[in-house]
């Protein structure tokens, strides 16, 4: 480093020649508990504004350490409108996966103020809370994340262990900056809320949250009970739910078929025996006998794909959501010997580039939660797992990593009276319906509403397509009143996709 010298040219001609550095400046740390706050312009449909209150919070890394290292944490609040009750609590709203990247370029979409947020603002203030080490809030924890192995090489020690040594890599790259990793978990981000709510003069709040959200909610009801007043969660990931149970996200396809064999607009295509029959069985036969379909890319151009048992249990799961009225038409087809979709659709996979917040907050969320020992090896046993394959991989192989589980204690024992609405869709293939069920007997003071045909968005369609829902549900947000919800919100049923059968 070159060292500058310069004098100070006082009145005095005494003074010293000091030997000073430019290159050693460091800006200090914020107080843990702290915060800044300014205002956010949002531009309205109408060319209007809407002025929201924007901020940090700087919370400790890891608060069961004295000396630890200072991060933030991004949060928006909404101001109520004035036909707002002003002793109704305010909603926190948290978001999920984890991977929530902060408000700024929702914001950004002209209507999204409107249609997401404003409407709640005649009933609360609304908070939204930015997921520690993700996003906006500070650091944004990004790492270059790898390709996790593809189903084929998933068992393959080379591909296992240069997949591991890449994350390995970026983990230490945060621990040389001073960034204590463990404390990136779910029971730190839950006192982050408390935090914001404590920082803003709150002293009870409601929460809403959905898949990771609903995780991190019942985290706050856990640990911080005091602060809630009421919940409503959905999409439901409980504290030893983070890890798909392969069985669970089967049945959710077992009543797809169902409901497709009963419909008009499939009658006399489905399979002897059922589309789940037919399905397992193009399973266990390509294991047996592999088998490759030749695409045409072009005039000059085929690319041969490889049909085999890893390939067919990618088919037989991948779709979620709107795509699932898609899933009957696929498995008619191969049923029909007729190929090339699924050979598309598995070509399609082999190219994606993993899973996808690259942060190495987004595997620590995750990964402290964790799973018993117990729950693995049913997961590890179930007979689904020969059909749609492993629902954890990704997991399996990249929690071990991070050394961040939160243990035992934390995925078991939980229960809450606090009053809680469980909104859940029984076509959920992120969370699946029976994650709901088992909780369910835990929230002794609840109301659990079954959306048939609700997929991962659930509560998003049942409160379109049902006005008790809607009422109920805004009943509950002003008074904690859950009388005037529905058990079931049924929907629809769907358009199938029908195949083209020649």
């Amino acid at each position: 480093m070159r060292t500058v010298f310069f004098c100070l040219l006082l009145l005095s001609t005494s003074a010293p020649c000091l030997a000073q550095s430019f290159h050693n400046g460091k800006a200090p740390a914020p107080a843990a508990g702290s915060m800044y706050v300014y205002p956010e312009r949002i531009r309205l449909k109408n060319r209007e504004f809407f002025t929201a209150h924007r901020g940090q919070m700087f919370v400790p890394a890891n608060r069961s350490k004295d000396d630890s290292a200072v991060i933030s944490v991004e949060f928006y609040l909404f101001p109520r409108s004035d036909q707002a009750n002003p002793d109704t609590p305010p909603m926190f709203i948290l978001n999920g996966g984890p991977g929530f990247a902060g408000l700024s370029e929702r914001l950004a979409k002209r209507g999204t103020f409107e249609d997401q947020f404003q409407p709640l603002l005649n009933i609360t203030d609304v908070v939204v809370v930015g997921q520690r080490g993700i996003g906006s809030s500070t650091p944004n924890t990004t790492i270059v994340q790898p390709t996790p192995p593809q189903m084929a090489r998933q068992f393959d020690p080379e591909a296992v262990s240069e997949f591991q040594t890449a994350l390995r890599d970026e983990r230490q790259f945060w621990l040389d900056e001073g960034i204590d990793l463990s404390g990136l978990n779910v029971i730190e981000a839950a006192a982050d809320v408390r935090d914001v709510a404590h920082g803003l003069g709150f002293d009870k709040i409601m929460i809403s949250g959905g898949s990771f959200g609903s995780h991190w909610g019942m985290t706050l009801m856990r640990y911080h009970p005091e602060l809630i007043e009421r919940a409503i969660l959905n999409g439901m990931e409980g504290p030893d739910h983070t890890w798909d149970h392969p069985g669970w996200i089967w049945n959710v396809y077992k009543r797809v078929a169902a409901d497709a064999e009963a419909s008009e607009q499939l009658k006399g295509l489905i399979p002897e025996g059922g589309l789940v029959a037919a399905m397992e069985a193009m399973v266990r036969k390509a294991e047996e006998n592999p088998f490759t379909v030749v695409l045409n890319e072009g005039t000059s151009s085929e690319i041969e794909v490889v049909m085999d048992g890893h390939a067919l249990r990618a088919v037989a799961r991948g779709f979620s959501g709107a795509g699932l009225t898609s899933w009957p038409a696929e498995v008619i087809r191969m049923h029909r010997d007729d190929w090339e979709a699924a050979a598309r659709r598995v070509l399609g996979r082999s190219k994606m580039r993993g899973r996808g917040f690259a942060t190495a907050s987004y595997w620590t969320l995750d990964s402290a939660s964790g799973i018993t020992a117990k729950r693995r090896a049913e997961f590890e046993a179930d007979p689904a797992m020969s059909i749609i394959g492993s629902t954890f991989s990704s997991y399996a192989m990249g929690s071990p990593v991070w050394e961040v589980d939160l243990g035992d204690e934390f995925r078991t024992n939980f229960q809450t009276d606090i009053p809680t609405v469980i909104v859940h869709g029984t076509w959920d293939t992120s969370t699946p319906y029976e994650n709901a069920q088992e909780l369910a007997p835990f929230f002794t003071n609840s109301r659990f509403v079954t959306v048939e045909r609700g997929s991962h968005g659930a509560i998003r369609e049942a409160t379109s397509a049902d006005p008790q829902f809607r009422a109920g549900l805004t009943q509950f947000f002003q008074s904690g009143d859950m009388s005037g919800l529905p058990d079931r919100v049924e929907l629809d049923p769907p358009e199938w996709r029908v195949p083209d059968i020649e």
